[in-house]
């Protein structure tokens, strides 16, 4: 009889109303992400304590960046689009989980993290991404790191500068303490606030396609400008004569050869590849050999040079109407089959 009192009290009890679901929150979806990666990676047990939440450009961004933190890219469809960090604290807990199995008490030196470190960090990085993607699913963060893969490491926050667009980012900075001895640590995950849009309320539009153009135009600038300091040879050609090699091995110091129809101003400036740029006027400044650039229609008109006074080559011991001559000082021979002549200019023409 008492069974059948508590079965017919309990069939006219009456029902509790179901629990509705609680959404999760995005800060709890984080904490959540944190502590599972660090758990299924190495059994590393974290507690996420504080998680505090910022909307900034870049340089603020990255002014807020230590030395010592080790940054890492996240890359989505190939482009750098955000950065991942922790500190020594967070690396130096997950190589003692994976060395020895337990977290030491006590703080360990917080120094720059080296490369073999950061190294051994990013299997517990990558995990996180991998975790919240799916924990933020329902939240404000929903879709923020959809796609995001962890790429190449920064060695300085500038170089980080370098790579990422100049707009403003969300980042999201977790307080840690890691493993029973209450270990220290800090993460920090920064992308734009909207997956796939690079657009902020509030700042600047800076869209894929805008900085694909910005950074072909930075490049042709910068190759424009590397080109233009690049070191150019012009050579000034006055007379080019054939003369058989008998001739040539015969020539003697103070020998002349006669230049025929060549004067003073039929000068050319030919490029490395024997193509005339411009033509000149044999003369002399300051006591040194100078040409003077001379417009003509048939030249491409060279920079507009300021000359200063420049007078013609003084004029030789021949006879006025003379053909201009050339005599040798000396010559030697080259490793090349070409013999190379230093040769001294004068001239029989008037002044003028």
């Amino acid at each position: 009889m008492a069974t059948g009192a508590g079965v017919l009290g309990r069939m006219t009890r009456r029902r509790a109303p179901d629990v509705p679901d609680v959404p999760l929150t995005a800060s709890r979806a984080v904490r959540l992400a944190v502590e599972r990666a660090a758990q299924a990676t190495t059994g590393l047990t974290v507690t996420v304590g504080q998680v505090a939440e910022l909307v900034l450009p870049l340089d603020r961004l990255l002014a807020d960046c230590g030395g010592d933190m080790l940054l890492l890219a996240l890359m989505r469809d190939g482009a750098v689009c955000g950065l991942i960090g922790c500190d020594a604290g967070l690396v130096s807990a997950q190589i003692e989980m994976l060395t020895t199995g337990r977290i030491a008490p006590g703080s360990p030196d917080l120094r720059p993290v080296t490369r073999t470190e950061g190294t051994l960090a990013q299997p517990l990085l990558i995990q996180i991404l991998a975790e919240m993607e799916e924990t933020t699913i329902r939240t404000a963060l929903d879709g923020w790191m959809q796609g995001a893969v962890l790429g190449t490491r920064f060695d300085t926050p500038r170089a980080a500068g370098f790579e990422l667009a100049d707009q403003f980012y969300r980042r999201i900075t977790l307080s840690l303490s890691c493993g029973d001895a209450d270990r220290p640590g800090q993460l920090m995950l920064a992308l734009p606030p909207q997956a796939g849009t690079a657009a902020v309320p509030g700042g600047r539009q800076d869209r894929a396609a805008d900085r694909g153009a910005d950074r072909a135009a930075d490049w042709h600038d910068r190759f424009r400008t590397a080109v233009l300091a690049a070191p150019a040879r012009l050579d000034a050609v006055l007379h080019r004569m054939t003369v058989p090699a008998a001739v040539l091995t015969a020539m003697d110091i103070g020998q002349i050869l006669p230049l025929q129809g060549c004067t003073v101003g039929m000068v050319r400036l030919e490029d490395p590849l024997g193509r005339t740029v411009a033509r000149g006027r044999l003369g002399q400044i300051g006591g040194h050999v100078a040409v003077r650039v001379q417009h003509s229609a048939d030249t491409v008109p060279m920079v507009d040079l300021a000359m200063t006074e420049m007078s013609d080559a003084p004029t030789g011991h021949g006879r006025s109407g003379d053909p201009a001559a050339v005599r040798t000082i000396r010559t030697r021979a080259t490793d090349s089959p070409v013999v190379q002549l230093d040769l001294q200019v004068s001239t029989g023409d008037p002044v003028s």
